[in-house]
Order: structure tokens, then C-alpha cells, then sequence
């Protein structure tokens, strides 16, 4: 199956915004995708009971012999809690654009996310 785009984002400006309020549910079976820009968040809430890791996924190699850059598995995000992701750098950017994201730990039943720009 496709990569479920996580279309919910906002600006960030000087008066703030709430994150919560533009958020959408993750994909963890397939995972996500949301299109790569300089200077983009990835906002990500966990209001299940157990925590979730997201590994960012690097399409591209380096040298002569074409050795993959490793994806990236980020710091797991507790029952509960937040963490904001990013800025991604053009490596994370894949062919089509986008940004993936693959996800670890639990069920996705309270587990939502968000793209900010700053």
C-alpha cells in the first residue's frame, strides 16, 4: 500500500500556533509521507500508552561505489508526550518530493501528526 500523506500543517508566526488543532492520525502499517521544504517541522503527539519511534528514511548514496546513507531512527516518543522533528536536509528528500517516515513501537489509535513551517 501507499505511504499516507500527512497533509494537516500550519505556519508557524510570532503569535503561535497550536499544533494540536491541525493535526492528523499517523500511519503505522505502510507509514507516512509529507513534501520535503527547507526549514519544515515534523510535529508528532503520542496519546497512546505505549511510546513510538519514527525512523526518516535517506533515499540517496555517496561515492563511487554508491553507499546508502543510513535512515535516520529518531529519539522514541513516550506515552503521552511530544517531539518536534527536524528541519530535514535535502537527503531525506525522495524522488517524488516527499519526506518518509516509518513508524515503531505501537498501534496508532491516539498517535497524530502535524508539519509546521517555520
Amino acid at each position: 500500500m501507499p505511504r499516507t500523506a500527512i497533509t494537516a500543517s500550519t505556519t508557524l508566526t510570532e503569535m503561535g500556533v497550536d499544533p494540536t488543532a491541525v493535526d492528523g492520525p499517523i500511519e503505522a502499517t505502510d507509514g507516512n509521507s509529507f513534501p520535503w521544504r527547507e526549514h519544515r517541522l515534523l510535529y508528532v503527539m503520542n496519546g497512546d500508552d505505549a511510546s513510538v519511534t519514527p525512523t526518516f528514511l535517506t533515499p540517496g548514496t555517496v561515492g563511487r561505489q554508491a553507499l546508502p546513507i543510513g535512515d535516520l531512527t529518531a529519539n522514541a516518543i513516550p506515552a503521552g508526550a511530544y517531539r518536534i522533528y527536524g528541519p530535514f536536509g535535502p537527503e531525506f528528500r525522495q524522488s517524488d518530493g516527499t519526506v518518509h517516515v516509518d513508524w515503531v513501537g505501537t498501534t496508532p489509535a491516539s498517535i497524530t501528526a502535524a508539519v509546521l513551517d517555520a
